[in-house]
């Protein structure tokens, strides 16, 4: 027999992907008591990037170095994006924030005033993204610069190749200097045979042991190197701390190289975010199947059920930030796509072989990718009248319709300043906070 517990909170936050995470960390910060449902496991995939607006136009794959540049463009041929509920000023504030809740926690974040950055993946290709690790900030833009560079693997660490990524830089990047100048440091750590797990090594990091005897392979090269790339993997707790001191002990400058999952930087992400949600007083109730139940005296009534608990969930608002396919916000049937808690409308394709283009890579994409929830401006999903489901109900991130994200660059700009601007939009609605809440 399950157990039962009753909750009344401020505001509920469906979903603990980025978007998710955003909102709670936003809710919180304004004071509102705050519950949150789901499954942060996800944010072990993610890069650590955050991205804005970083292709424009989406056809063309033209790379934004300032993503500002591309929003009046995008605004006129996409009116119906989010972004043009916000306007370039707010996303950036929602960034600031941002920025700041994860300080708080203890990761540090730097963005590049209004420009977005050129980020060395381990696929050797560059990626324009706005707000970047400090781990990575030392690497952003190698391939416009003349530094002499020293790439460094480690035996038995799958998909990261410092030979691979030379090569490529170097058959891409063949004009720039930087293609001239490459070494490569592939390091072997006694005791370990096979795989190396990027969490075993994140560890290793954490011992100054272990730093010292990587320092001495590295110093070889420190006369013809000015920078070191090393795999994100530079430890789990206090990672620019880490680097930091590696780079005292080598007298050379270093940065981090995101790679495939799974992330380091994800998972330093997620446990900052957690962290500092926990200090905030958030309630998470995890891997939580959500029904909801209806509306009682102007409050969502919810229910949030586990193999042993049941809990009856009271609010006021709610963020609904489930995700997409993968996350369970919406699920594709045969002839249509469904939102899954509220029976939203989705936009959406009239016919299900208008969903995807027989060319996979068909330059104006597939129209499933831009399926989503339409909102107002306070991103509140509205019927087919255009008017608002719910006075207090709000969506947020990949759910929202009309985002293209894989290919705009554009998927943790639309997450965080939904997410922000709908937690504004709430307070406001409750507490009459006014335009600067």
């Amino acid at each position: 027999m399950k157990d039962k517990q009753n909750i009344t909170c401020d505001l509920l936050v469906i979903g603990a992907g980025f978007a998710g995470m955003v909102a709670a960390a936003r809710a919180s910060s304004l004071g509102l008591s705050t519950v949150q449902v789901g499954n942060s496991s996800n944010l072990f995939l993610v890069s650590g990037l955050f991205d804005l607006l970083g292709v424009y136009p989406v056809a063309s794959g033209q790379v934004l170095d300032s993503p500002g540049a591309g929003f009046e463009k995008l605004f006129i041929h996409s009116p119906f994006h989010p972004y043009s509920k916000t306007g370039f000023k707010k996303v950036l504030e929602s960034f600031d924030f941002l920025k700041s809740f994860l300080s708080s926690a203890g990761l540090d974040y730097q963005s590049n005033k209004e420009d977005n950055y050129s980020v060395l993946t381990a696929a050797g290709t560059f990626k324009p993204s706005f707000m970047v690790p400090k781990t990575f900030l030392k690497g952003c833009g190698i391939n416009q610069g003349a530094k002499r560079l020293l790439l460094v693997d480690f035996r038995g660490l799958r998909e990261f190749s410092a030979k691979q990524i030379a090569n490529v830089i170097q058959d891409t990047c063949s004009q720039a200097p930087i293609s001239e100048s490459i070494s490569t440091l592939t390091i072997e750590i006694p005791a370990i045979s096979g795989t190396l797990n990027p969490m075993q090594l994140a560890n290793l990091f954490e011992d100054d042991q272990f730093l010292k005897y990587l320092s001495k392979k590295i110093m070889p090269f420190a006369e013809k190197t000015d920078l070191v790339g090393l795999p994100a993997v530079c430890g789990l707790n206090n990672s620019l701390a880490t680097m930091e001191k590696l780079e005292e002990m080598i007298g050379l400058d270093c940065f981090e190289i995101p790679g495939m999952p799974p992330s380091l930087p994800g998972v330093r992400l997620k446990n900052a975010f957690e962290k500092q949600l926990v200090h905030n007083q958030v309630i998470f109730l995890n891997n939580s199947k959500i029904q909801f139940h209806g509306v009682q005296k102007d409050q969502f009534v919810l229910n949030a059920a586990t193999r042993n608990m049941d809990t009856q969930i009271t609010t006021k608002g709610v963020i609904l930030a489930s995700g997409r396919f993968p996350g369970g916000g919406l699920h594709a049937k045969r002839e249509e796509i469904n939102e899954t808690i509220f029976n939203l409308l989705v936009s959406q394709p009239e016919k299900r072989n208008q969903w995807y283009h027989l060319n996979f890579f068909n330059p104006k994409g597939h129209a499933i990718n831009q399926a989503g929830l339409e909102t107002d401006h306070t991103f509140r999903p509205v019927n087919k009248n255009k008017a608002p489901v719910f006075k207090r109900l709000y969506a947020a991130g990949s759910i929202l319709a009309h985002n293209d994200w894989i290919r705009l660059k554009s998927g943790s700009g639309v997450s965080c300043v939904s997410s922000f601007t709908a937690v504004n939009a709430f307070y406001n609605s409750v507490f009459g906070g006014g335009d600067n809440v």
